[in-house]
């Protein structure tokens, strides 16, 4: 049996950037047939079980992105989490929606976490 590859998805709040990163991976991965790769997200500063924002949840469909049946809540990143890991992907270079409170900023940030997921699928 293969080794699964545990990927860890970080920002701060873990209500947008890095929980919308970990459905559009689960998606990729599921997409390319792999049963190898788990990704998870965390965040540094979280207001732990708080949901997704609605306007980040809009913006995935937007993006079709199929949404997870279990509702996202807000992990605190830990120094356990960052053991676990076999790569963790810092998502704070990404544009941070939650000040602009659009839909459309949060469409472009789903846009970009699309294309830095499909690299990373690349590489994996």
């Amino acid at each position: 049996m293969n080794k699964s590859i545990k990927v860890l998805l970080v920002c701060e709040g873990n209500t947008c950037r890095s929980a919308m990163a970990e459905v559009i991976l689960t998606n990729m991965v599921r997409g390319a047939g792999r049963q190898d790769v788990i990704a998870k997200s965390a965040g540094t500063h979280v207001w732990v079980g708080h949901p997704m924002l609605d306007l980040a949840i809009t913006a995935l469909t937007e993006c079709g992105e199929a949404l997870p049946l279990e509702p996202h809540r807000a992990t605190q990143l830990t120094v356990e989490m960052q053991k676990e890991f076999d790569h963790i992907i810092d998502l704070r270079q990404i544009s941070d929606p939650v000040g602009f409170g659009t839909l459309d900023a949060y469409i472009t940030t789903c846009k970009q976490l699309q294309q830095c997921m499909k690299e990373f699928m690349g590489k994996i």
